[in-house]
């Protein structure tokens, strides 16, 4: 196999330093399954290996980043995989402490693979991705709980982020009626095109201090942000609502108790790292491509060439980024 394209963080003098390479299989660490990468996406976490913010890339040997992909089995030693299979890979520790997407191919182990349902493209995969999952997931459990279409609206916090807008869009064909909350008022319109019913911006939800508002009126809410949003949405959810905590962009907040003793609300914390098992995965990724399946992949997500990879990551800092940002790694795809 020929040299291919890759994007590698090295760290030097403990400074992150990215560059594109050409490498040699042998080169990527090992893995019983290779895939060709058809898409990839940039998510925070990314931003993050790529800045040296939070150290969550080895330094002990350079990294090629990327936490999710989507492409074709090449060639597998683990018989649950064949020559042409589509699939996903999406956190664990790819693109982190392992060779990761921004490549044309990644040799991962088998455990990490998600075979993808027929009704989904590659391309609509990485749309979706740890993002989509952790929308899902947090669905999921919320209708588990017992928030059903017709109960409530449910209010999204960090709206016009990859998670938010994923889950605005779900929700929205589910039938619930979307409260989206944002300080980017600009973005009226996407959200709405997306599925929101109701815009209110940042500004105006957090100015009430009350730690529980008088009109509450949500069934449900959605916090992708965290710190006093978290506290907001609390005070503003009614009787026996439910909360789904999905983001940590402030991981500090100063609550009150009232909420869940006075009108037994419910906190429901949503992660989608290693400790989503298997099963679980296959059966939101099958659940993405059927009743959870977008409408507006194409409003969600902006595609950059894999060059421009890097000079997309600082965008992730100034918070001007909205949807998703997905990679076209390789030109040629299913």
């Amino acid at each position: 196999m020929e040299n291919f394209k890759a994007f590698r963080v090295h760290t030097i003098d403990g400074q992150p330093v990215c560059k594109f390479e050409q490498l040699a299989l042998n080169e990527i660490d090992d893995g019983p399954v290779l895939i060709r990468v058809a898409y990839s996406a940039i998510t925070y976490k990314d931003a993050m290996a790529a800045r040296g913010v939070g150290r969550n890339v080895r330094t002990d040997r350079p990294c090629v980043t990327g936490v999710d992909l989507s492409g074709t089995v090449v060639r597998s030693s683990d018989e649950r995989f064949k020559p042409g299979d589509r699939v996903a890979v999406t956190n664990y520790q790819l693109g982190t402490m392992h060779d990761g997407a921004y490549a044309d191919y990644a040799r991962v182990p088998a455990e990490w693979v998600v075979p993808l349902p027929e009704s989904l493209s590659l391309f609509e995969a990485m749309v979706l991705g740890t993002s989509g999952l952790t929308a899902a997931l947090a669905i999921d459990r919320l209708q588990k709980a017992g928030v059903e279409p017709g109960g409530g609206p449910i209010a999204i916090s960090g709206a016009t982020g990859g998670v938010g807008s994923l889950a605005i869009n779900m929700l929205a064909n589910l039938g619930y009626e979307v409260v989206a909350i944002s300080g980017k008022p600009a973005q009226s319109e996407y959200l709405r095109k997306i599925g929101a019913s109701k815009i209110i911006l940042r500004e105006d939800f957090m100015r009430d201090p009350a730690p529980m508002v008088s009109g509450a009126y949500l069934a449900a809410a959605m916090d992708n942000v965290g710190g006093q949003f978290l506290d907001r949405l609390c005070a503003n959810v009614k009787p026996h609502g439910k909360v789904a905590i999905a983001g940590m962009v402030h991981v500090d907040t100063k609550m009150t108790v009232l909420p869940f003793v006075l009108r037994s609300v419910d906190i429901l914390g949503i992660n989608v790292s290693r400790q989503l098992q298997m099963p679980e995965r296959k059966r939101l990724w099958d659940r993405m491509g059927a009743d959870l399946k977008l409408t507006q992949a194409e409003a969600i997500a902006k595609v950059i060439p894999f060059e421009d990879l890097d000079r997309t990551m600082d965008s992730f800092f100034n918070v001007s980024t909205v949807g998703r940002v997905v990679v076209e790694v390789t030109e040629k795809h299913l």
